[in-house]
């Protein structure tokens, strides 16, 4: 089995949940898959919408698309 790094890059760190999953829903509309990870803890705790902004949720694309997927957030958003 291969690592998350072997086939993905990062493309957000720790951003909040909501602004990962704009993120997510505009590469996808260019066709870039995404997947979405945060910190493992204890869920059941806080509740979902907590663990969220709590830890905050990394975007990663498919190495081959990251330059692309970068261009994308970056035309939208701009330069953090």
């Amino acid at each position: 089995m291969s690592s998350l790094d072997e086939k993905f890059a990062l493309v957000l760190d720790t951003v909040s949940a909501v602004k990962a999953d704009l993120a997510c829903n505009l590469l996808s509309a260019e066709g870039i898959p995404t997947y979405q990870h945060s910190p493992d803890f204890d869920v059941a705790e806080l509740g979902v919408a907590a663990h969220a902004a709590v830890r905050g949720v990394s975007v990663y694309v498919p190495k081959r698309a990251r330059e692309w997927a970068l261009e994308i957030l970056e035309d939208a958003w701009g330069k953090d």
